[in-house]
């Protein structure tokens, strides 16, 4: 069965909501306004081979232009 969290819940609870992903490598989907936003997953680095560094350099580079607009908006 799938697990969600509300938008609220995960701003209210967010320890907790980490610690159940990364001890049970469970998957929870996040709902605003009663529609998925986004999902909350564990980063498994024994299966990929990679170490954390590794996968945190991927993350960037996937990511670094929301990274960018992010930073020059604060």
């Amino acid at each position: 069965m799938p697990l969600t969290a509300s938008f609220s819940d995960v701003r209210r609870d967010l320890s907790a909501i980490a610690d159940k992903v990364m001890a049970d490598h469970v998957q929870i989907t996040v709902f605003r306004n009663n529609k998925p936003a986004f999902k909350i997953v564990p980063v498994d680095a024994t299966s990929s081979g990679k170490g954390y560094l590794e996968l945190a350099d991927e993350v960037d580079s996937d990511y670094h232009d929301v990274f960018e607009a992010l930073a020059r908006e604060s």
